[in-house]
């Protein structure tokens, strides 16, 4: 099966190589010309959970031939122009797979192709440098049709994530786990980000995690208010992720610290779009949507003097 993932970061490198670890033709496109020059030259190294290096195509400009599927693995804000550069490979036989972070990537995929499945997952991975990826953690995929059901085709994916070792699991209810995960991040991220602490010692201080708890609580009475079933409750998640990522330094701070756009407007920012237009107040997350957005300015000003 030949498969293209859209991005060569920490997850696409991991998902990539693992991938091509199975067996299966993997093309991992990247507009980061020195990042794609390394991982044709080098391959991509894995380190951590295991260690080993695989040889997948590496490329600037779209593949010639169509791919069976397309994994999205850009920062949010690039969903749509990924997809753009390589919609001329879409078909309707294509499968669109998205385990983004945030909130609204599937409603971008929609654009481009009909077989969309969005999914969450919980697996940790760090780019130490172009082609070095670090596995941090195992952890569990979960995929389904979207917006709603299981339709064939997904199991279709299962099957490829499970042969290269991905702990994964179908789900009818994919936008209640998309919100689930948005939820835990919208407090986790920030709160990281604008401390530079790992996850653990949110959990490890009274007064951040009681704030984690009640971000955590603001989100999923806007999601309810919504109409939104959530797969469980958010304080629990919240606390477990904390528990089995109390190691990490989470992406948004990893984000900020290399001084780059950060993907609190499909995280906080969206939790505080959807309560704008319902007409609820969010003020945690318009406060920790500020305090990010005044950081990422600061950030492209200094670096721009």
């Amino acid at each position: 099966m030949n498969i293209l993932i859209l991005g060569a970061g920490a997850m696409g490198s991991l998902y990539g190589a693992l991938l091509a670890k199975a067996g299966y033709e993997i093309t991992l496109l990247d507009i980061d010309e020195e990042k794609v020059d390394t991982i044709n030259s080098n391959g991509v190294h894995v380190t951590g959970i295991e260690e080993f290096e695989m040889h997948p195509k590496a490329t600037i400009k779209p593949p010639l031939k169509p791919p069976s599927v397309i994994f999205i693995f850009t920062k949010s804000y690039s969903t749509d122009d990924a997809l753009r550069s390589v919609k001329h490979l879409i078909t309707s036989k294509t499968l669109l797979v998205t385990l983004q972070n945030g909130l609204g990537n599937e409603e971008i995929a929609r654009k481009y192709a009909d077989k969309v499945i969005g999914g969450v997952t919980t697996y940790a991975a760090v780019l130490e440098n172009p082609g070095v990826v670090r596995w941090a953690g195992r952890g569990i995929s979960i995929i389904g049709g979207y917006p709603t059901g299981i339709p064939s085709y997904v199991y279709t994916v299962r099957e490829v994530l499970s042969d290269a070792g991905f702990n994964t699991i179908t789900t009818d209810n994919i936008i209640g786990w998309k919100w689930l995960k948005a939820i835990v991040n919208s407090a986790i991220n920030p709160i990281g980000a604008l401390l530079h602490v790992k996850n653990g010692y949110i959990l490890e201080t009274s007064v951040l995690k009681q704030l984690a708890l009640d971000i955590v609580r603001e989100g999923r009475r806007i999601a309810v208010r919504q109409g939104v079933n959530i797969p469980g409750k958010p304080g629990e998640m919240l606390v477990k992720t904390l528990q089995s990522t109390r190691e990490n330094y989470n992406s948004m701070l990893q984000d900020l610290s290399r001084c780059r756009r950060t993907e609190i407007d499909y995280i906080n920012g969206r939790i505080l779009e959807v309560a704008r237009k319902a007409g609820l107040k969010a003020p945690l997350n318009q406060a920790l949507w500020s305090l990010i957005k005044a950081l990422e300015l600061k950030c492209t000003t200094s670096t721009d003097n």
